[in-house]
């Protein structure tokens, strides 16, 4: 759980280097992916793809949204449960809470840092987007910051989850905001406007 729990330290309160433009950049209106909370809302990007801290190698691409405890987190795209980890406390920096969720076309989006008892969904359940799946926390390595980490991998070998392998961090970004083709920016909020 080592690598899942470290995915997104070091970057505590400071913001990080302004996001590269990364290489497999996608028209924003051509993504699949919507933000992971509620129509209306806005949230504070802290980390984004290739910004350093704990958002390289492995984890190069990712968004962490600065979120309060307890903020509704939701699926990004519909797709079914295959991982639901609860039971870390806040403030616990050896374990997080964390969802997977596998797409149609075989890619897995990880929600990580959850609070205890905020993992609201189990496995083998279908999700649309746009759903709540669970509530924001401040467990596992946060750098002392609550937020939610959303990446993207392309299967479902993630470390420290059952079947761990290697299946690093790939491209997303979502239809339902400002034009973001090459990812969201770290230091940038940004609203969750409604999607189909």
């Amino acid at each position: 759980m080592t690598l899942l729990v470290g995915a997104c330290g070091g970057g505590g309160g400071s913001l990080p280097p302004a996001a590269q433009a990364c290489d497999d950049a996608v028209p924003t209106a051509q993504s699949q992916y919507v933000l992971p909370y509620t129509v209306s809302e806005s949230y504070r990007v802290n980390q984004a793809n290739c910004s350093g801290f704990g958002h390289s190698d492995f984890w190069q691409y990712g968004y962490d949204f600065v979120m309060d405890i307890g903020t509704v987190v939701t699926a990004a795209r519909s797709g079914t449960v295959i991982h639901a980890q609860d039971g870390a406390t806040d403030g616990d920096r050896t374990r997080t809470n964390l969802i997977t969720i596998e797409h149609a076309d075989g890619t897995v989006a990880l929600y990580s840092h959850l609070t205890l008892n905020g993992v609201l969904v189990t496995a083998g359940q279908d999700v649309n987007a746009g759903d709540t799946i669970g509530l924001s926390g401040d467990t596992g390595n946060t750098g002392g910051l609550p937020h939610l980490h959303f990446s993207l991998h392309p299967c479902s070998d993630l470390p420290g989850l059952p079947g761990a392998g290697s299946c690093p961090s790939i491209f997303a970004n979502f239809r339902n905001t400002s034009s973001n083709d090459n990812g969201l920016d770290a230091g940038r909020s940004y609203v969750a406007l409604p999607f189909d």
